[in-house]
């Protein structure tokens, strides 16, 4: 997965949840991090690299932001 990648949480409930949608943003020791806008935030989440991996249900990659390439 390439840093800048857009998922979206099939398993966070409700369109208005801010972890829906996020983009990846690497990991770090075990966990696969990222940010999502909750509001007009942008907070820090992040995942077991091995659920982010193996998970295919969950978590689902539905485009990429080169934002990170841009700054």
């Amino acid at each position: 997965m390439k840093i800048g990648t857009i998922i979206k949480n099939n398993w966070a409930g409700g369109k208005n949840n801010p972890s829906r949608f996020f983009i990846y943003t690497g990991t770090k020791g075990r966990f696969a991090t990222g940010i999502c806008l909750n509001g007009n935030r942008l907070e820090k989440i992040s995942f077991y690299k091995s659920a982010l991996k193996e998970e295919k249900e969950m978590f689902t990659e539905v485009g990429y932001s080169d934002a990170f390439e841009t700054m």
